[in-house]
């Protein structure tokens, strides 16, 4: 079944309403969904709790959480029209979630074939009026009166969340994961400074599982919007000041070269600004989302990373392993850890980390010649800049490194600048850290 087919056959996506409650010191949410003469859809949450009941600054959060959800189960089949059942938007937030929805599945079109306009792609649809007004202040922010304080960091397990809990260890800083895997378990065990460890619980509707394997649409979504609006849902519940992503520089390159299609998206600076944005239009609540990590290159991170020794063995960046706990060294993401962590770490550590010399992989060529440059498009993978692999693999062979990849295209390596100095040296002057924080930040690269 094609896009076009799709559309003509199934031309409704319907957010029909949604649920909050309370028990058990637990606020648990639902989101119903429909997709005429296809199928019902409903999402589960489950958030840690200092709250035990609802008021008109969690609905609209709650709300927003279900328009980022609705994502998931509308790619099977990309409807025309949105109509949203429960809730109302003015026209500059309708205007955000089709921005939303239209580059947060940029690598969705490009895999799946898809070309087409934001203005084409959906129309959203309110049965509720919308606000007069069509500016950004249209929602009218509801005023709060909560105090809050301290940090909430999220952790996936991966290399960059372990360098903001270790950055922000004395700022009071909160764990926060959302159905917490064996290594994300591991990670948040590791870390000795946490004051609370806040473990969400989302479950998807397994009709969208069968829906793929019957061979719908499929591909990748913004998860990293989900997580935006469920961690601030989590900071309200349980009064944290605080969200610290951990999304680096590098989260804004294009994945396919000189084109919207970002595997990043939701992590890029671009979004980081409009999510601000749009929680304004909800409340004028003391809440700060932010990326910690967003002056730094992946290459500071690395840095950085590599003298936490407590975490070198349970982290884990591999999408693929990270469920159980391993390293694939198989895939783009392995290979790009172990070759940005190279001139931090000597070989024989990276080996005993990963478990064999990722560079002498045959069957790593084709991620090698992508995130070095040598083939136009990146890995659809959270990885660093080109300028970033290049710089680290010109290092290791002016170090006296050798390796079945790099002495295979030892014509390009010979041609790839070690920029390593100019890299660490640098801190992107965009970014919405605290200044406090961001002491703590560049002082921490500076003096190591």
């Amino acid at each position: 079944m094609t896009f076009d087919e799709l559309r003509k056959q199934y031309s409704e996506f319907i957010f029909k309403d949604y649920s909050i409650g309370f028990a058990d010191g637990e606020c648990a949410m639902q989101f119903n969904y429909e997709i005429e003469g296809l199928s019902e859809f409903k999402t589960k949450w489950r958030f840690p709790s200092k709250k035990s009941e609802s008021d008109p600054i969690l609905e609209r959060l709650a709300f927003s959480l279900g328009m980022v959800e609705a994502i998931s189960y509308y790619k099977c089949a990309c409807p025309k029209t949105v109509k949203v059942m429960c809730g109302s938007l003015s026209d500059w937030q309708n205007d955000w979630w089709r921005k939303l929805f239209y580059n947060g599945l940029g690598e969705f079109q490009y895999i799946n074939g898809i070309k087409i306009s934001r203005d084409e792609l959906l129309e959203i649809k309110c049965a509720e009026p919308k606000p007069d007004s069509e500016s950004v202040e249209a929602a009218s922010p509801i005023h709060d009166t909560n105090t809050y304080g301290g940090v909430l960091v999220p952790v996936g397990g991966g290399k960059d969340s372990v360098v903001s809990l270790e950055l922000l260890k004395d700022a009071g800083v909160n764990t926060y994961s959302i159905n917490g895997n064996e290594t994300t378990k591991n990670v948040i065990s590791a870390c000795k400074n946490a004051k609370a460890d806040y473990r969400v619980k989302r479950i998807l509707d397994r009709k969208i599982l069968e829906l793929n394997d019957a061979g719908y649409l499929n591909g990748h979504i913004p998860f990293s919007a989900v997580v935006a609006f469920s961690t601030v849902i989590t900071s309200y519940l349980n009064g944290i000041k605080y969200i610290a992503l951990s999304n680096e520089s590098s989260a804004n390159e294009s994945t396919v070269k000189d084109s919207f299609v970002n595997h990043q998206y939701s992590k890029s600076f671009e979004f980081e600004m409009d999510f601000t944005e749009y929680v304004k239009t909800l409340s004028d609540y003391d809440i700060h989302y932010f990326s910690l990590l967003r002056p730094l290159s992946e290459l500071q991170i690395a840095f950085l990373f590599s003298k936490f020794e407590d975490y070198h063995k349970v982290f884990r960046s591999c999408n693929v392993g990270s469920k159980k706990g391993i390293w694939c060294c198989d895939c783009a993401k392995c290979l790009f850890v172990y070759i940005i962590l190279s001139p931090f770490v000597p070989e024989e550590k990276l080996i005993d980390i990963f478990g064999e010399k990722l560079l002498d992989k045959d069957s790593l060529d084709k991620e090698f010649k992508e995130l070095s440059g040598i083939d136009e498009n990146k890995p659809f993978e959270c990885v660093g800049t080109r300028r970033e692999v290049t710089s680290c693999i010109s290092h290791f062979v002016k170090m006296g490194g050798r390796s079945l990849l790099t002495d295979r295209y030892a014509k390009y390596v010979s041609q790839m600048p070690d920029e390593l100095d100019d890299i660490m040296g640098y801190f992107y002057p965009e970014h919405n850290v605290p200044e406090e924080f961001y002491k703590i930040v560049v002082d921490n690269v500076r003096e190591s």
